[in-house]
């Protein structure tokens, strides 16, 4: 019976390693957690780093989450392939397939859904979903009014 015990607390202990509180990379593959680990904390990217999934603050040069990503993201691009809920910050360049909350950047792109707001100088929304664009050059696929205007486009 007690080895039924520590197997499922070894079990246990292997779950909750799954994500890993820190990341700080240098530029991927030198990090600290792999690209195939997911980071629910603090992520670092002192140059570039890329993880699995990322849930909480994520800041530095240029960061790469590959599925899913919630909180607030601040670096000079944001690469985001998979799902993002939250904020995205950048100097330079935010990019996510699925966003629900603000892309604030000097170029956004939503590839598929964006439900929520970008500001930037140009900012593009591929597909649907309820959201709001102010900008220079504003590409919205599905805006009521035209595709493409400057300074405000949105999707209701």
């Amino acid at each position: 019976m007690k080895k039924y015990y520590l197997i499922t607390i070894l079990v246990m202990s292997i779950a909750l390693l799954a994500e890993a509180p820190f990341q700080i990379g240098l530029f991927n593959p030198i990090q600290l957690t792999g690209e195939g680990e997911s980071v629910k904390g603090l992520k670092i990217n002192l140059v570039h780093s890329a993880n699995a999934n990322m849930t909480g603050l994520d800041f530095g040069c240029i960061s790469q989450v590959n599925s899913n990503f919630k909180g607030l993201q601040w670096n000079w691009v944001n690469f985001n392939k998979g799902n993002s809920t939250g904020i995205q910050l950048a100097e330079i360049f935010s990019t996510s397939a699925n966003m629900k909350g603000l892309q604030w950047g000097l170029i956004n792109h939503t590839g598929q859904s964006m439900t929520g707001l970008q500001l930037g100088f140009v900012n593009v929304i591929q597909g649907g979903g309820a959201n709001f664009q102010i900008g220079l050059i504003n590409y919205n696929k599905n805006s009521p009014i035209f595709f493409i205007l400057p300074f405000i486009n949105f999707n209701l």
